[in-house]
């Protein structure tokens, strides 16, 4: 069913994973300052898994072939085990992202059965991991649910919230990574959304934390190649001038499919079912629809009546940032974030 994509960055041809970002609740054991979707206990809604399962049936015939689970927590989520089940069944490969605290009970190791690869969350050493976390232990009890994926082989990597705080920490953090075992090491830089904008909003990554954490993430790669994947969700202004498409997928050769999986890389569900494309945050005029409610062609539908627009913001994002001499390093999620709610 999947066709190969040339990666043109890289001038070789690839089956990529095109990715669905499954919200299916904001309920979170903890209440962390930088949380971008704002979850906490106090969270109650979650998504009908059987909805859901309808939809992702649909997508998967479209090629979106990855399922990246977040939420919240996502081991709070009722039908986590039914959902990785069905997905496992259907083809999907299954990664999650977790604070990591809840994985001593017979259910969630269980469910770690249907679990391809898992991101642990960690903000620093203990001291400022707990204080990010909002609770003291947070630190210990990450760490008991990191031996348990080492007890039982389950490949996981360490997402990491980069702030003025924790940058100094970011050769610990590799080190720390790397002596647990880790696969992954996902460096993201703090965006003001959610609770960041009124507890962190005095945190934002400014050009030259940008730059620092550029120089120590190709450090770390270096020191760590071969070893675990280091990755970093900024790129350089240079880089995109000669490769707009490793950001613009319109212009990938396999975007004339006419497939929305060849289109855009991700898609996003939210907990009340609403389903955007790209990123955690687009503007909701562009939504593609909901997953309680759709038809067999609603992809259709989408790249008909809204790529258009999506493709000239993808067009004028790239031109802000070609035009823009002054800052190097950019967040590309963040600004086509931006982007589309300047121009809702």
């Amino acid at each position: 069913m999947e066709t190969a994509c040339q990666n043109e960055r890289a001038g070789i041809s690839t089956d990529p994973f095109r990715t669905i970002q499954i919200h299916p609740t904001r309920k979170c054991n903890l209440t962390c300052l930088h949380c971008y979707s704002g979850s906490s206990p106090a969270h109650k809604e979650m998504l009908d898994v059987r909805a859901l399962k309808r939809f992702l049936e649909y997508a998967y015939e479209d090629g979106f072939n990855n399922i990246a689970v977040s939420g919240g927590e996502p081991f709070l989520y009722n039908n986590l085990e039914e959902l990785l089940q069905f997905t496992r069944s259907l083809g999907f490969k299954n990664t999650l992202a977790s604070n990591g605290m809840l994985l001593q009970s017979d259910r969630n190791q269980r469910i770690l059965e249907y679990v391809d690869l898992i991101a642990i969350s960690v903000d620093g050493p203990e001291v400022l991991h707990d204080y990010i976390r909002g609770l003291k232990g947070a630190f210990d009890k990450m760490l008991k649910g990191v031996e348990v994926l080492r007890t039982l082989q389950k490949p996981f990597g360490f997402i990491h919230t980069i702030t003025p705080q924790s940058w100094e920490s970011l050769i610990w953090l590799g080190g720390f990574a790397y002596d647990n075992g880790a696969k992954l090491l996902q460096l993201h830089p703090l965006e003001q959304y959610g609770r960041a904008v009124q507890e962190l909003s005095e945190y934002s990554v400014d050009d030259t934390l940008a730059h620092q954490a550029f120089i120590l993430t190709s450090y770390l790669r270096n020191k760590y190649s071969d070893i675990m994947v280091i990755q970093l969700d900024l790129l350089h202004r240079d880089y995109l001038e000669s490769f707009p498409q490793a950001v613009n997928s319109f212009e990938r050769e396999c975007a004339i499919t006419g497939r929305l999986s060849d289109m855009i890389d991700t898609i996003i569900v939210e907990e009340t079912g609403r389903i955007i494309p790209l990123v955690y945050g687009f503007e909701q005029g562009f939504a593609i629809g909901n997953v309680h409610d759709f038809g067999s062609k609603m992809f259709e539908d989408f790249i008909s009546g809204k790529v258009p627009a999506i493709k000239k913001l993808f067009e004028s994002t790239l031109n802000k940032i070609f035009n823009n001499k002054d800052i190097d390093i950019v967040n590309w999620n963040e600004m086509l974030v931006n982007e589309s709610r300047s121009i809702s």
